[in-house]
């Protein structure tokens, strides 16, 4: 198969991660990806180092005329049997594309993974995107794919499908990096260190955690918390440490690509999210690293470990009841081991080329399904 594949953040997060993962693997099976990125973006780089055919525009939002147009002339040159998008906006135009390429012949066969648990009733466009204009949404998690069965896509048009992640490169604890991302960091050697990966927004939660953070420092001054990751929220984070009295011990690490040795310094990974996760790779990389997890207790989060069983759960929201989990973990190292050591015998169910598999497989069905409709709509 050749496969389109349309994101059009410019940043690297997890969305991006798992295209360029998609479209390696989809490499290894012998299909053919080509990737359509905003100019400029950190996806469009990364796959053309790769040897990917890569599309670039600026992408000025979801209703730019040139991207539009950008993405017609590329539909008709290389012709792919499907288009998988992998944000909302590039539904937008590649679905105006699509009509501009093919205006007599109906759209190309259509993809789109969503990666996100917010409902669609906030914006009607998006409902009326993924109903009429999508072949099939491949949801990252059980919750994801609720919430878009209640905004009205039918069921049998909805798949689920986590998110992978690369079990080799996440497998071992990287003790020299581990050294490394803390010296960079200014995180003392002999630290105990709790870690929170993730862009700096509202519903990442880390303002719960630097106060449940503040209750705990008190009494261990061995303490520390690194918050791994960039966004708008920074300077309000590093206001909030030190109103606090604890920015000596916090440390904002700004974006980091060595994600594997992060992980490898950490002893505990908090997720303090609020809202919309949908299947939260890092969690399943701290797994991967034998790292205990201490999470809030979202759909998508549930979905991964079980309460008690391979991480601890709290409520969203909640800083007092985050604190008291991560002073569970800190004050009982056969906790921490027995949680870590049965979440890695079950993130080995979550690897990219499981993944892979599975997104093939979904292509397989729409191409089946749009030839059993050919000889009809031909007729």
């Amino acid at each position: 198969m050749r496969v389109l594949h349309v994101n059009t953040e410019e940043g690297w997060r997890g969305g991006e991660a798992q295209t360029l993962m998609l479209a390696r693997g989809l490499r290894l099976r012998g299909h053919d990806s080509i990737l359509a990125a905003r100019a400029g973006s950190a996806l469009a780089s990364r796959a053309g180092q790769e040897g990917f055919e890569i599309w670039t525009h600026a992408m000025r939002g979801e209703f730019d005329p040139g991207a539009v147009l950008g993405l017609a002339r590329l539909l008709r040159s290389r012709r792919p049997d499907v288009v998988h998008y992998h944000t909302s906006h590039a539904v937008t135009l590649g679905t105006f594309a699509g009509l501009l390429a093919f205006p007599y012949h109906g759209r190309l066969p259509a993809v789109l993974t969503r990666r996100v648990s917010f409902s669609l009733r906030r914006n009607p466009l998006a409902r009326l995107k993924y109903r009429f204009h999508i072949d099939h949404v491949i949801a990252v998690a059980d919750g994801v794919r609720w919430v878009l069965i209640a905004d009205g896509i039918a069921p049998g048009k909805v798949s689920v499908i986590h998110s992978g992640i690369d079990l080799a490169r996440f497998g071992v604890r990287d003790t020299p990096g581990a050294g490394r991302f803390r010296a960079e960091a200014g995180v003392p050697p002999e630290a105990t260190l709790i870690g929170c990966v993730g862009a700096l927004v509202a519903h990442k939660g880390q303002e719960r955690l630097l106060e449940a953070f503040t209750s705990l420092a008190g009494g261990r001054p061995g303490l520390h918390l690194a918050l791994v990751g960039d966004g708008p929220l920074r300077a309000e984070l590093e206001g909030k440490a030190a109103l606090l009295g604890i920015a000596q011990r916090v440390h904002l690490a700004g974006f980091r690509e060595d994600i594997p040795a992060v992980m490898s310094a950490l002893d505990i990974m908090a997720l303090p999210s609020i809202s919309g996760e949908g299947s939260p790779a890092v969690v399943k990389e701290a797994m991967a690293c034998r790292v205990p997890v201490v999470a809030t207790e979202l759909d998508g989060v549930r979905e991964i470990v079980d309460e008690g069983v391979d991480a601890l759960l709290v409520p969203p929201g909640d800083a007092a009841r985050l604190a008291q989990a991560l002073d569970a973990l800190l004050a009982d190292a056969a906790l921490r081991e027995r949680l870590a050591a049965r979440a890695l015998e079950k993130v080995r169910h979550y690897s990219v080329e499981t993944m892979v598999e599975r997104t093939e497989e979904v292509y397989v069905r729409v191409l089946a399904a749009r030839a059993r409709r050919a000889p009809a709509g031909r007729g």
